[in-house]
């Protein structure tokens, strides 16, 4: 991934990216949020999935501050399977082949190292780093009732409609921003102002 962003621009390109992909996704509607709140990590799928593992610093890699960018379209079996594909070093060999996303999805690594989205009654973490998750992970939200038993980890998708026993009908993506230099990916911390000065250019 690290060598990959060096053939996708920094800047508004993320923007663009994010907006071709819902573009090829057929979707009509795209929407950008900043999210500048920091959200509680008492209950999360993992006890300390908040720390950097290695480090055992808490950072709020998936709680603090992110970029959303929410469509109307829903996820395809074989989208997710390439998208966690995509995050795992064992198979770097498809990193041409994640169908709709397209490879420009991975500009959206310029600013964050944990990209996470629900879509449809699935919720999934890509985790490059394998932190915690072999390059990512799936969960169907609503059998495993997982908003309930770990609703810090669904806080900050819980105000677009997320709920416990339903589908969500289009997909949620949330881009923590990059708040460390542990990254193996980038070493380039994006604080909120960078972004809004980003959705200003775009």
């Amino acid at each position: 991934l690290k060598k990959l962003l060096e053939e996708y621009p920094d800047g508004t390109q993320v923007l663009r990216e994010i907006l071709q992909n819902s573009d090829d996704a057929k979707s009509k509607v795209q929407t950008f949020i900043l999210d500048h709140n920091t959200y509680q990590s008492e209950r999360l799928l993992e006890p300390h999935l908040n720390k950097y593992k290695h480090f055992n610093l808490n950072i709020d890699k998936y709680q603090g501050p992110a970029l959303l960018a929410i469509n109307e379209t829903t996820f395809e079996n074989n989208d997710f399977e390439s998208l966690l594909s995509l995050a795992d070093s064992k198979k770097q060999d498809q990193f041409d082949k994640i169908g709709v996303m397209g490879v420009g999805f991975n500009s959206i690594y310029h600013i964050t190292d944990s990209p996470s989205f629900i879509t449809g009654d699935k919720y999934v973490i890509l985790d490059p780093h394998e932190w915690y998750y072999n390059g990512g992970v799936k969960f169907n939200f609503v059998e495993e009732n997982l908003i309930q038993e770990c609703p810090d980890q669904f806080a900050p998708f819980t105000p677009f409609g997320i709920s416990c026993n339903e589908r969500f009908d289009g997909t949620i993506f949330r881009y923590p921003l990059r708040d460390s230099t542990f990254s193996n990916i980038s070493k380039k911390i994006y604080k909120t102002d960078e972004i809004l000065e980003m959705f200003r250019k775009f």
